[in-house]
């Protein structure tokens, strides 16, 4: 069974100015508690991108169903994450998850009425955008929360390539945290992943932006039984050399025989402005 999952990546407006920030609120997408928690962040660009987020969000639900921007409800788990109202996703059938990271912004799309998804309702979703950089101590933290196989693997590595599969394996690690909705709660140490012969994927030509997603048998994960009782499936690609992404598919299900046939991830990925979006949809 194939599932299509749609990855957009939207970059930050740079030059997002107080005019663009009341012309976003005018458009009258954000309910009066989001626009609260926007109006919270104290630094400007914080702000901003808050902003810029939820309107992208709402926007790319409308693209996939008949269900104008504003009409859009949020619930939130026990850790934070986001999800439609229980209406709103039987009425749409869509799951979602965010991630932003420096410049850019990632949200995946499910639609699992379209795809004839089975107890859809247990569905896990996760997607991470990380952005490599150059003053972070990885050695600091990596030996904090990363499995000594990890920490293995990633010490054959030449020094670049070693910061490069620390934000690698990061990514991997949220979007699974993100997928089961624990967060942190969740250990970082209990679950692992591994790479085919250990490299790191490249991105072949700098001077094209486009999402490359590696081949199914790039990574592996790794994990305890109790980890393992359902299937994990995960896409792992670049935007450019500065950036990661990965997305992580399970379905929260103590029945096996549900997951007796293997799933593949089908990624449909494009990249789109801001502008773009709220165009579309208006």
């Amino acid at each position: 069974m194939k599932i299509t999952a749609s990855i957009y990546f939207i970059p930050f407006k740079a030059n997002f100015t107080a005019q663009d920030f009341d012309a976003g609120l005018a458009l009258g997408w954000l309910n009066e508690a989001e626009q609260l928690k926007v109006a919270r962040y104290s630094q400007q660009n914080a702000k901003y991108n808050a902003l810029q987020v939820r309107l992208a969000l709402r926007a790319l639900l409308s693209t996939h169903a008949d269900i104008a921007p504003q009409e859009w409800q949020f619930e939130y788990g026990d850790k934070g994450k986001p999800q439609l109202s229980q209406a709103l996703f039987e009425q749409s059938g869509l799951l979602f998850n965010l991630s932003h990271s420096g410049d850019w912004l990632s949200v995946a799309i499910v639609d699992t009425h379209l795809q004839n998804i089975n107890n859809a309702n247990k569905a896990c979703l996760g997607i991470d955008i990380e952005r490599c950089r150059r003053n972070t101590n990885i050695h600091t933290i990596m030996n904090h929360y990363f499995t000594p196989d990890e920490v293995s693997q990633l010490a054959l590595l030449g020094e670049a390539d070693q910061r490069q599969r620390f934000f690698d394996l990061w990514a991997l690690k949220e979007a699974f945290i993100k997928a089961t909705g624990k967060g942190l709660a969740q250990s970082l140490t209990s679950f692992g992943f591994s790479f085919a012969a250990n490299k790191v994927l490249k991105v072949a030509d700098e001077s094209v932006l486009a999402p490359y997603v590696a081949c199914d048998d790039y990574v592996q994960f790794h994990a305890p039984e109790a980890l393992q009782h359902q299937p994990w499936h995960f896409l792992f690609g670049r935007l450019n050399t500065e950036y990661r992404f990965s997305l992580c598919w399970g379905l929260e299900s103590e029945d096996s025989s549900m997951h007796s046939k293997p799933k593949q991830i089908v990624p449909d990925c494009k990249v789109a402005t801001l502008e773009q979006l709220i165009s579309g949809v208006l």
